[in-house]
């Protein structure tokens, strides 16, 4: 069983950060956490297609952990929302629809609806963000 890097406590096969310490642990053990949702890249523990790396930073707030999935309606990544200091999911439009007002108008009012269920086996949607002409909902992190 890996340990995290910092505390050395055991982690969860399925982790990429430290629950006690948040230290996001190395690339071996993102790897088992994306290796079950997307077609890896045998020299990268990055989902080959994926947009984004483990570390990278959205929109000055959101630091991405690892892709958790892919579908007609774009990418899901687990990320720390470095404001509040708590885990996120982040599902990001996919970029051709991105550039299609209905499809934006859609999303939006995805988010609308969503905010007016309140239910504990549905997750809350947060936002919608814009960063450098990427859109994308962060929600509950399940």
């Amino acid at each position: 069983m890996p340990t995290c890097a910092r505390c050395d406590i055991p982690l969860d096969a399925d982790s990429s950060v430290c629950s006690k310490c948040g230290e996001v642990v190395d690339a071996v053990v993102v790897t088992r956490t994306v290796a079950s949702h997307a077609r890896l890249d045998p020299v990268s523990p990055v989902p080959v297609g994926s947009r984004f790396v483990p570390g990278t930073v959205i929109a000055e707030r959101y630091r991405i952990i690892a892709l958790l999935g892919r579908g007609g309606m774009g990418e899901v990544y687990r990320a720390d929302d470095l404001i509040l200091g708590q885990q996120v999911a982040l599902k990001f439009l996919p970029a051709a629809l991105s550039r299609n007002e209905e499809a934006l108008r859609r999303f939006r009012n995805e988010v609308r609806v969503a905010r007016q269920v309140s239910h504990a086996n549905v997750c809350r949607i947060y936002d919608v963000v814009e960063a450098d002409g990427i859109y994308f909902l962060s929600m509950e992190y399940v």
